[in-house]
């Protein structure tokens, strides 16, 4: 989910794509997201969760070789990167539909403990793609490796052993209808905030490599450092967060870490040099580090089945912030520069922030630890 922002740069002058149409890679891969996790929700629902999972890894195998293999300019990419966002999407879901499902008592503990280990491997992989590309590596050879790891866990998932989430069945829109009128209002602002959300922490993923290389003229490596620390905050943001998560209520902590994530981003966008964007990276990842995590928990506080169908739609909605706001980056980046292009993140973390105020109302109970509020026809 990472690779794309540390290798963009070099993907862009190889196959001579310019600035503006740089998004519609990661457009790519984020509609294969789309695709797979209506495909989960849809018409897999049957699918043991471990065969899932390695099916998903040897898909993510797949559309690596080819991109690494077979892409030749713009389009040709975009379509075999499609098929690395089909993979992801199951890897990236069931695991946290497995907690949600089965955890109900402290889940926003549960999640941004599951998380750190997400922030752990896109807080490492950056700064070991920036290294190989100052060595000489290309960004197919780092889609190759990538491969060779996807198959490895494929490996490993096959040969474990990994329970299913009992009663899950393919999704219907009457589920949808039933969870609607459970609380309609908590359902739209979890879907508000994962868009929104998403969008901003993927417009950071994408861009803030690029941003680096074409505002400060330095290396991959050294722009790849910042991608480092930002996730470095996260990382540390979610070990500061987990005891905090029994103590206030997750809406106030989401309100008030994507305030920071504002700031800070603001500071990324006005950097007079590099080591004052890892500075601002760093505050930032911090800021942001328990939110995605906090918003999934809020599925949990839907009774029983209900816990799996909204935290798949948080999960469509993610892609969809995730398909939008990092495209715009590139037309505007080219237009009106790429300062400009990039306080775009600012906009959507403050938004964020004031929503999160709005949660804490319509979420149905006054402290982050108590359990979710129970269905009226039990």
């Amino acid at each position: 989910m990472i690779t794309l922002g540390p290798v963009l740069d070099s993907i862009l002058t190889e196959l001579d794509i310019p600035l503006s149409q740089g998004g519609l890679i990661s457009v790519g891969f984020s509609v294969g997201m789309l695709i797979g996790v209506l495909a989960l929700n849809f018409y897999l629902g049957g699918v043991p969760v471990k065969w899932g999972l390695a099916g998903a890894a040897l898909v993510e195998c797949f559309g690596l070789v080819a991109s690494a293999l077979l892409a030749q300019g713009l389009w040709s990419l975009f379509a075999t990167y499609l098929f690395v966002g089909l993979g992801c999407v199951f890897l990236n879901s069931l695991p946290g539909m497995w907690v949600t499902s089965k955890i109900k008592n402290d889940s926003g503990r549960t999640m941004v403990f599951l998380l750190l280990f997400f922030a752990l491997g896109m807080m490492v992989t950056p700064l070991a793609i920036g290294v190989a590309l100052d060595l000489g590596a290309t960004w197919r050879w780092v889609f190759l490796v990538e491969a060779a790891l996807c198959l490895l866990l494929a490996a490993s998932i096959a040969l474990s052993p990994i329970s299913n989430i009992e009663g899950r069945e393919n999704l219907r829109l009457q589920s949808l209808r039933e969870v609607i009128r459970f609380n309609s209002r908590l359902f739209i602002s979890i879907l508000a905030a994962s868009i929104i959300y998403i969008g901003a922490e993927f417009t950071i993923n994408v861009w803030l490599v690029k941003f680096q290389i074409d505002v400060f003229d330095v290396s991959k490596g050294t722009a790849n450092i910042a991608m480092t620390i930002f996730w470095l905050g996260l990382l540390i943001g979610r070990l500061v967060v987990v005891p905090l998560t029994s103590r206030f209520h997750p809406a106030r902590i989401l309100s008030v870490g994507m305030a920071v994530c504002a700031v800070f981003a603001l500071g990324i966008a006005l950097s007079v040099n590099v080591t004052m964007v890892v500075v601002m990276a760093f505050f930032a990842g911090l800021g942001a580090s328990a939110a995605f995590p906090l918003i999934l928990s809020f599925s949990a506080r839907f009774p029983r089945w209900h816990a799996g169908v909204v935290f798949s739609a948080v999960i469509m909605a993610g892609a969809v912030g995730r398909i939008v706001f990092p495209y715009l980056v590139g037309p505007l980046a080219e237009s009106l520069g790429f300062r400009l292009a990039l306080g775009l993140t600012f906009l959507l973390a403050t938004i964020l922030s004031f929503l999160g105020l709005y949660l804490r109302r319509v979420s149905g109970d006054v402290a982050g630890a108590q359990e979710p509020a129970e269905d009226p026809a039990t």
